[in-house]
């Protein structure tokens, strides 16, 4: 009956998950010992834009030269 333990298994995640979340909710661990380390800018759109479209043309200037058979 590999349904059933997989069903407890299931429930156990849920209130781990459950639990976890009301953690964090209400303060959590609390703050970093190194919160004065400097922390990278995360990018802005245009510029994952503009990485995946010149990803995207590298790809396509690839297939192009690469002979066909």
């Amino acid at each position: 009956m590999g349904y059933v333990a997989s069903r407890v298994h299931l429930v156990r995640l849920a209130e781990a998950t459950q639990e976890l979340t009301a953690y964090v909710e209400h303060g959590g661990p609390g703050p970093n010992s190194k919160e004065r380390e400097r922390r990278w800018q995360r990018p802005t759109i245009n510029v994952l834009r503009g990485t995946v479209f010149a990803l995207a043309l590298t790809c396509l200037i690839f297939a192009a030269s690469v002979p066909r058979s």
